[in-house]
C-alpha cells in the first residue's frame, strides 16, 4: 500500500470545476465554522454559522440560495433564547437540523466557544458555575414560512446537546448529550422529556435512521446501539466498530460520524475514527466490513489523523464523501491540509475513487464537516475551520459534472493557506491554536493520576442484556491484588477484579457470602454528630453520610458535600467537597495519612477529593480517561464507591452511571 496519496502541495490537484460554484464568507468573520446543514424536502441548503474557540459568540441559521450563489441570515440565536451575557456561548447547532411534519424546522444549540470574559473555551472547567457555565442546550424551531423561530426551552440544565434527529412517524425529537453521553426522546405531543441513560462515554454525536424508521448511534468508544422507535426500547447490538488509534492525536474517538442508506437498503456507516466503511442489514442484523475508504495509509503526509464527516448518497446510488487531513490537537502547530473528494460505487462492488481536492483555485475546503446531495442531484460540500477565516460552501451540479469527473488536476489550488510558507496571518492562527492548547494542559480538569491497570468495563461484560445493571454500588479490597464489587440496577451482580483482570461476574445469588460482606459495607451508618458544616438554610442536610479514620481523627462527609474533621468533640470544617449532592464514599489510606473520597449530584459530573493534614482538602478532578489506545476513551459522571487497596498502591473508582465501569489509579 501506498504510503500517501498527497506529499505536498504539488499533489493538491484541484477537482474538476464542471459544474461548480462556491460560496466563500469573508476572512475576518467572527463565524469561522458549519457543523449543521440540511436539504430541505423542497431542496433548499440550510446550515447554521457558527463559533469556536475565541470569539465569544453565537449561532445564526442561514440558508443558501444556489441559483444565485448567495446566502440569506434567518435568526440569530441570542435574539431567541435570551442568554445570559456573562454565561458559555450557544455558538453551534450541531448536526441538528431536521424537518418537521408541520413544516417548520428544528435543531438543537450547542457550545463550542467561550463566555466573554474566559481566556478560552472551558464548558467542563465550568460545568457547575451557575453564572459563567453553559446553560444547556436549547430546543429551537423555524418557520421558513414566516420566518418565525421560537424557542422550546433547556431539556436538560448545563448539558450541550451534541446531536439530535427528528421521528417524523411518531413526533418526537432523539438527542445526545456531549458532556455525559446521556441519550433523551422529547415527544412534541405531551411535551415529555425521558432519559435513556449514559449511553456513550460522552462526545457522540451522529443519530441515523435505517430504513424501518429505527435510531442508530454508537458509544464513543465504538459499541453501536438502537432505539426501536415505535416500542421506545434501546437495544444494544453488541458489536464495536473497527477502530483506528492515532498514536500522535492528543484524544480518542471511536464513535459513528455518519451514515445513509444506500440503494440496496442497508445503512452505510463511517466512523472517526475507522478506515473501513460499514454496511448493517438491518433486516438480519448483520454488519458487513465493506472496505477501507482511502486506497493509501495516509491521505497526508503531514497529517496525524484522517477521517469522514460528511457523506450522500446521489440518486444514482453512488457514495460520495469528503475525507480531511488534520494536525491540530497533537502537540504541534496546526498546518492546513485540504480535503479531498472520493466517490465510491459501494454498493455495486466498485472501489473508491480520488477525485481531486475540494474547491477552487482561490479556496480549498480544509476541515469537511457536512456532505449533502439533493434529490436533483445538487451536491453541497461544507468547508469548516479554514484557520480563524471563514467558513466556505462548494456546491456541484452532478449532472453536468459526472461528464467531466475524471478530467481533473490540471490545477492546482492556490489558496494560500495551504503554502508550505503561509502568510502571517494563518501563522498567527497556528501561534494561537498552540497556545491554546497548553493553556488548556495547565488548566486540566481530568484526574492526573497514572492508571494502574486498565479499566474495567462491567456494561460490556454484561451486554447486551444486562448493561442497566452495570452501575457500580460498592467495592472492597480483599488483599492487595483482589478487588471484589457489588453493580446493581434491576438485578444484583457481584465481581472479583484479580491484578487488574476481571475473574468474575456473578449474579449475586451465586454467591451470598460475598454479596452480604458488600451489602453490610455499602449500609453501614456513620456515627450521628451534631455542628456539622452546612450551606445556610439547609441545615437540614448536615448529616452524616461517610466517614473514614485518619490517625486518632474522623473524618466526615455530609449530605449536602461537605467535609469536616472530627476529634472527640471538636468538629473541624473543611468546606465543600463536591460542587453538589453528597459525598458518596470515601477510603483511608492503610497508613492513616490520607483520605480520598468521591462525591457529586446524580445529574453532575462527579468529583474525586482528597484530604491530608499537609495539604489540606484538594478536588483532585473528574474520572475521565481520553488518550489514544484500545481501551479508551471512559468518563465516569456519577461517581459511587472508592476503595484503597490494602498496600496503599492503588485507588480503585466505581461508576454509578448507566455504563458502570472501575478505574484504578496509581497512588504511589
Amino acid at each position: 500500500m501506498r504510503e500517501c496519496l498527497i506529499y505536498g502541495p504539488q499533489d493538491y490537484r484541484l477537482m474538476s470545476q464542471t459544474g461548480l460554484r462556491q460560496f466563500v464568507f469573508p476572512l475576518e468573520s467572527d463565524h469561522n465554522a458549519i457543523w449543521d446543514s440540511s436539504i430541505s424536502p423542497d431542496g433548499t441548503l440550510y446550515f447554521a454559522l457558527a463559533t469556536e474557540l475565541s470569539t465569544a459568540g453565537y449561532v445564526r441559521l442561514c440558508r443558501y440560495n444556489y441559483e444565485s450563489n448567495t446566502v440569506d441570515e434567518l435568526f440569530r440565536v441570542e435574539d431567541v433564547i435570551m442568554p445570559s451575557d456573562r454565561s458559555i456561548r450557544a455558538s453551534k447547532f450541531h448536526t441538528s437540523i431536521s424537518y418537521m411534519n408541520d413544516g417548520r424546522m428544528v435543531m438543537t444549540t450547542h457550545t463550542t466557544d467561550k463566555a466573554p470574559q474566559h481566556p478560552t473555551w472551558m464548558p467542563v472547567a465550568y460545568f457547575h458555575h451557575l453564572w459563567e457555565g453553559y446553560q444547556g442546550s436549547n430546543i429551537v424551531v423555524f418557520d421558513p414560512k414566516t420566518g418565525k423561530a421560537e424557542n422550546l426551552g433547556c431539556p436538560v440544565p448545563h448539558e450541550s446537546i451534541y446531536g439530535s434527529i427528528y421521528d417524523p412517524k411518531h413526533n418526537a425529537l432523539y438527542f445526545t448529550g456531549w458532556l455525559k453521553g446521556h441519550t433523551y426522546r422529547y415527544q412534541f405531543d405531551d411535551h415529555s422529556l425521558f432519559d435513556y441513560g449514559q449511553c456513550s462515554e460522552n462526545a457522540s454525536f451522529r443519530l441515523v435512521f435505517d430504513k424501518e424508521g429505527r435510531i442508530y448511534s454508537s458509544s464513543r468508544s465504538g459499541w453501536m446501539y438502537r432505539i426501536d422507535t415505535k416500542t421506545g426500547k434501546l437495544q444494544d447490538l453488541n458489536y464495536r466498530i473497527p477502530f483506528h488509534t492515532y498514536p500522535e492525536y492528543g484524544a480518542d474517538y471511536k464513535g459513528l460520524s455518519h451514515g445513509g442508506i444506500g440503494p440496496d437498503g442497508r445503512l452505510y456507516m463511517c466512523f472517526f475514527y475507522s478506515r473501513k466503511i460499514i454496511a448493517f442489514d438491518s433486516t438480519t442484523d448483520t454488519f458487513e466490513e465493506i472496505g477501507d475508504y482511502l486506497s493509501t495509509e495516509k491521505h497526508n503526509v503531514n497529517e496525524t489523523r484522517n477521517g469522514i464527516f460528511g457523506m450522500d448518497f446521489d440518486s444514482k446510488g453512488v457514495l460520495w464523501y469528503a475525507v480531511f487531513s488534520r494536525n491540530c490537537d497533537s502537540g504541534r502547530r496546526e498546518i492546513g491540509m485540504p480535503s479531498s473528494l472520493f466517490r465510491w460505487d459501494i454498493a455495486r462492488g466498485g472501489r473508491p475513487e480520488w477525485m481531486g481536492i475540494i474547491g477552487t483555485k482561490e479556496r480549498a475546503a480544509c476541515w469537511t464537516s457536512e456532505v449533502n446531495i439533493s434529490h436533483d442531484d445538487i451536491m453541497y460540500i461544507i468547508g469548516s475551520n479554514h484557520a480563524v477565516d471563514g467558513p466556505d460552501i462548494t456546491a456541484i451540479d452532478l449532472k453536468l459534472y459526472r461528464k467531466d469527473m475524471r478530467n481533473f488536476g490540471t490545477e492546482l489550488t492556490q489558496d494560500s493557506y495551504y503554502w508550505e510558507n503561509p502568510p502571517e496571518r494563518y501563522q498567527k492562527a497556528a501561534d494561537f491554536f498552540f497556545e491554546n492548547g497548553r493553556f488548556l494542559e495547565h488548566n486540566n480538569w481530568k484526574v492526573a493520576l497514572p492508571l494502574q491497570y486498565e479499566p474495567i468495563r462491567l456494561w460490556r461484560e454484561l451486554a447486551p442484556d444486562h448493561i442497566d445493571d452495570s452501575p457500580v454500588k460498592q467495592l472492597i479490597w480483599e488483599t492487595p491484588a483482589k478487588l471484589c464489587g457489588l453493580c446493581s440496577g434491576a438485578a444484583d451482580f457481584v465481581f472479583v477484579i484479580e491484578q487488574g483482570k476481571l475473574t468474575s461476574l456473578t449474579p449475586a445469588s451465586e454467591q451470598p457470602a460475598l454479596y452480604a460482606k458488600l451489602c453490610k459495607k455499602m449500609n453501614a451508618v456513620p456515627t450521628p454528630r451534631i455542628n456539622l458544616p452546612y450551606y445556610p438554610g439547609r441545615q437540614y442536610k448536615a448529616v452524616a453520610v461517610q466517614e473514614e479514620r485518619l490517625g486518632a481523627k474522623t473524618v466526615v462527609g455530609t449530605m449536602d458535600g461537605m467535609l469536616a474533621v472530627c476529634e472527640a468533640e471538636r468538629i473541624f470544617s473543611l468546606g465543600p467537597a463536591a460542587y453538589n449532592g453528597p459525598v458518596r464514599d470515601m477510603a483511608a489510606m492503610p497508613d492513616g495519612t490520607a483520605v480520598y473520597g468521591v462525591g457529586g449530584d446524580k445529574d453532575d459530573i462527579g468529583i474525586l477529593f482528597s484530604y491530608d493534614e499537609s495539604n489540606g482538602l484538594r478536588w483532585l478532578g473528574h474520572v475521565s480517561y481520553d488518550v489514544p489506545c484500545a481501551f479508551s476513551p471512559v468518563h465516569c459522571n456519577i461517581l459511587t464507591a472508592c476503595a484503597i487497596s490494602p498496600d496503599g498502591k492503588t485507588l480503585a473508582i466505581g461508576s454509578g452511571d448507566r455504563l458502570g465501569t472501575v478505574m484504578f489509579y496509581r497512588l504511589s
